[in-house]
Order: C-alpha cells, then structure tokens, then sequence
C-alpha cells in the first residue's frame, strides 16, 4: 500500500508538470514536446514558449505548491491542530501588507515586491512571537491568538493603503496580486525564491523526527531528549521562511497549506514521516493542477486563490462531514 502511494503521488505530480507544460493560450502537443526537446524546433515560438514561460512558470507553481504544503504540514505538527493553516502567525497579511507597499512607494518592480513581501512576512511572525511571550501563559493558545491579532491589524493596514491607492492603476495592481496569480513567475523569480524555499525546506527535513516528538507534548519531548524551545522556534521560522518566500512570487495563495495536509492523512494514512514527504509532492501535484485550469477555463487567466478557495472550501466540508459520521454511533 504503501510503496502504491508513493507510486501514485509521484505518477501524479510527473502528469501535472507535464499537463502545465503543455496546456495554456499557445498550446502545446506531444510532437511539438518531441521536436523541442530534440533541438528540432530551435529558435522557434515554440521552443521559446516552452522554455521561457512554461518550464519557467511550471518549476515556480511546483516549488510554491510543496513548501506551502510543507509548512501547513509543520504548523499542523507544531501546535497539534489539523485546523492550522501556514498565515497562523499573520505571515500571509504581513507580506500582503509588504507588496502593497512595494507597490505603492516603489513602483512595483518584481524586486521590490519580493524584498517587501518577504520581510513582511517574517516581520509579523517575529512581532507575533514577541506578543505571545509578553503575554503569558500557554504558549500553543498564544501565538495563535497572536497570529489572529496581528492578522487583523494587517488587514486594517492593507484597507488603509488601498483607501490611499490611486483607483484608476494601483486599486487593480494591488488586487490581482491579493487574489495570486503565476501569471509573472519566471526564472528570476524561480532564483530568487528557491534557494530560501530550499534552504528551509532541508532544515525541516533533519527536524523532522524532533518535529515528530513535539507532537506529543512539550513534556514527553523534553524526557526524550529534545530541546523543546529552540526546535520549535526553529520549526516556526523555516515554515514561515517558506510561507513567505513563497507568497512574495505569486501573491496569496489560499487555502493550499491547510487542505493538503488534511488530503494526505485521510487517503494515504496517519504516517508522520511518509506525510511529511507526501505533503510536498501532493501540494506540488494539486497547485500545478489548480494553475493549469486557472489559464485554460476562462479566455482570461483566473487568479489561483479563486480555485485553490473554492476546492479547499468543498473539500473541508466534505472531510468534516465524513468524519463526523465516522464518529456517530450505530
């Protein structure tokens, strides 16, 4: 069963990259793939849509499917909440908050959206940190009270810098970008967030057997040895690492990190360690997916939160209600 899985989660991803390669407005066929990829097809439109804007923007969604994945995955471990998702600590709302300034102050450059996004997102996880200690008392409860807290004042600054932004160019910008979209990903956006992604990725992956043993409860973690504090923290920072890297390219990117978690334990079973890496391979699959019909449904390209809402929402419901008759008695 279990080799199955692996099997399957790896056949699935292989279709999903090959299907963003080939799918969009200047489609692309087996035989088109062929020539590309024999050099018959050089320096044609073809060559140049494949390798300029197809791979470039498929390797981006891939990359930000898995390490958004993978930190909903962390932060459901963390504080032992299924229901946890990767903005728990506000770091979606302090970049949205970042990229609007990016864009309102600094023209917009994909540079500047990136740098502004990026500390954005950490800046809130560190001041919700910071919150949570200040006050007291159990830290599990805290941070996520922190996390809301600072969500709502992100949200209370995004409403004011929209209010400040001009109607007739900045208003648009700054809500098709709220909304996500890999409409702009490239390979300069693939460089600038793939060694952070990858970076945090790695520190999670030697982490993840003390990750494990968190699980269980901060005291059982420290009689079996683990440093309860600075494994957490450590934790903490390299999901938010990858949350925010990862929005700073496409913009917010909803409900992946809660969801993919959730598919994984319920279809393929409640294996910690085999989930960890399931998470990152389905979140990779499901996002390359969502993407794909994002800029083929419609004749304009759809933005991503819009599917990935929208699936995650249905799913949700259905999982609850499933569990919930599994749970009622005969």
């Amino acid at each position: 069963m279990r080799k199955r899985s692996w099997l399957g989660l790896a056949a699935l991803l292989a279709a999903s990259f090959l299907l963003s390669c080939l799918c969009g407005r200047y489609p692309l066929t087996l035989s088109d793939l062929w020539d590309i990829l024999s050099g018959q097809a050089a320096g044609t439109m073809r060559e140049n849509v494949f390798w300029n804007i197809r791979v470039a923007r498929t390797c981006v969604t891939a990359l930000c499917g898995g390490a958004l994945s993978l930190a909903g995955f962390a932060y459901q471990g963390l504080f032992r909440n299924p229901l946890v998702s990767p903005d728990v600590l506000g770091v979606s709302g302090g970049a949205s908050v970042g990229a609007i300034c990016a864009i309102l102050f600094c023209g917009g450059s994909v540079a500047a959206l990136q740098l502004f996004s990026f500390a954005g997102g950490l800046a809130a996880v560190a001041l919700s940190l910071l919150l949570a200690r200040a006050i007291g008392g159990n830290r599990y409860f805290n941070l996520i009270v922190s996390g809301i807290i600072l969500g709502a004042l992100a949200n209370a600054a995004i409403m004011a810098l929209k209010y400040m932004a001009d109607p007739t160019q900045e208003l648009a910008v700054i809500d098709y970008w709220l909304m996500g979209s890999f409409s702009l990903a490239n390979w300069d956006k693939l460089r600038g967030a793939a060694p952070l992604i990858l970076a945090a990725g790695t520190v999670l992956t030697l982490l993840r057997y003390r990750l494990k043993v968190l699980t269980l409860g901060d005291e059982e973690a420290a009689s079996l040895g683990v440093a309860v504090v600075p494994v957490r923290l450590a934790c903490i920072g390299c999901a938010t690492v990858l949350v925010a890297a990862s929005v700073s390219v496409s913009g917010i990117v909803s409900w992946v990190g809660l969801i993919v978690p959730h598919l994984v334990r319920s279809v393929l079973g409640d294996d910690f360690e085999a989930n960890f890496f399931q998470s990152i391979l389905c979140g990779a699959s499901l996002l390359l997916i969502a993407d794909t019909l994002a800029r083929s449904l419609l004749p304009s390209e759809i933005p991503i939160s819009i599917l990935t809402s929208l699936i995650g929402a249905v799913f949700l419901a259905l999982f609850l209600i499933q569990r919930q008759r599994r749970e009622r008695p005969c």
